[in-house]
């Protein structure tokens, strides 16, 4: 079956890049919100433990922000920011995504996130690239696309 075609089936796509950034800014003011409740009890236990709790500050960090995007991804094919942005990821068979897949995706998004030449890379493939890819989308052949009716 495949993603939808671009040519034949363009509305799967119109508006894409716009919505995917809506979403991402949506997603980081959730992600932050989440961190900073996870942050408060670990800087309570780094007061408690005079100092040695708050090492476990960075990997709580990175591990609310992979199983925020990773469980929605999995569960819904979309976090709550693309919801709201009416978008969903798909994966190369049209299919929403299996949670193998979301993990890996999630986790060459956040790679992007912290080489931030990808991140420009993936949001100029994003503008050109007639299924709306973002770099790490490519290699997986994942595309977001709008949520179909």
């Amino acid at each position: 079956m495949g993603l939808p075609d671009p040519d034949r089936d363009p509305q799967f796509y119109a508006g894409v890049p716009l919505r995917r950034f809506f979403a991402f800014v949506v997603d980081t003011i959730v992600t932050l919100v989440i961190m900073s409740a996870v942050g408060m009890v670990i800087a309570l236990l780094g007061v408690l433990t005079l100092g040695v709790g708050f090492l476990a500050m960075p990997p709580a960090f990175a591990l609310v922000a992979f199983l925020y995007r990773f469980t929605m991804l999995r569960e819904r094919s979309a976090t709550l920011g693309m919801l709201l942005a009416g978008i969903e990821l798909r994966g190369p068979t049209g299919a929403r995504l299996d949670g193998p897949l979301a993990a890996v995706h999630t986790l060459a998004f956040l790679a992007t996130l912290f080489i931030p030449i990808l991140l420009l890379i993936g949001a100029a493939l994003m503008v050109f690239n007639p299924r709306r890819q973002m770099l790490h989308d490519l290699p997986l052949g994942t595309a977001m696309i709008n949520r179909p009716e």
